[in-house]
Formats: structure tokens, sequence, C-alpha cells
């Protein structure tokens, strides 16, 4: 079975962070858990991860397939949405499951 590589780009990470600082001002006592479970989530994306379903975001934005990961665990819901490429697994976002689409934010590139 082919291994992937995972790798964030800076939108990604900056999502992370952004939604760290919101739990750590609504539920300190979950981040570390609610980070282990988020880790662990997205290191399935190793293997098989076209077996997440195609983004809502899919095809405005040239060629490249946009697929989502729904992370569902307490206390809130976060879409990760990433692409494949060869053997490389970009993870582009992290959207809280409130946020609109990204094509309802803006008509540029997705951030």
């Amino acid at each position: 079975m082919q291994e992937y590589t995972l790798v964030f780009a800076p939108p990604a990470q900056e999502d992370l962070e952004n939604a760290v600082a919101w739990l750590s001002g609504k539920a300190p006592g979950k981040v570390s858990e609610w980070i282990a479970c988020l880790k662990e989530e997205v290191d399935t994306l190793k293997t098989m991860p076209e077996r997440c379903p195609l983004a809502p975001e899919n095809g405005l934005w040239g060629n490249e397939e946009l697929r989502q990961l729904l992370f569902l665990r307490y206390p809130s819901k976060y879409r990760v949405i990433f692409t494949i490429h060869k053997n490389t697994v970009r993870i582009l976002n992290i959207r809280h499951g409130s946020r609109r689409y990204l094509h309802e934010e803006h008509d540029g590139e997705p951030s």
C-alpha cells in the first residue's frame, strides 16, 4: 500500500494555530486531547486519502481535486481540505464547520 507524505500549507498552519487559540479560550482542558485526535485523524491521510469525499469547493480553482476529511471531535467540527499529488497530500485549510465554503468567502484562489 502506498504511503503518502503530509505537507501543511501555511494557511493550514495558521488555521490550526487559530483553532487552538479559540479552543484554549473555550475549553482549555480539551486542547491537548483535541490536538492529539486531530493529528491522529490527519495521519490517516498517509494511506488511502482518496477515501475522503470531494470538497464542495472542488472544481472551482483549476484541475486539482480538492478533498475533505471531516473531523467531528468535541467541542467543534472541522473540515480538513487537501489535495493529492503523486505521493504527497497537501493540507490546504483546516476550517471550522460553521465557516462558509471557500468560494463563498472570496472569488480568488483558495487560501
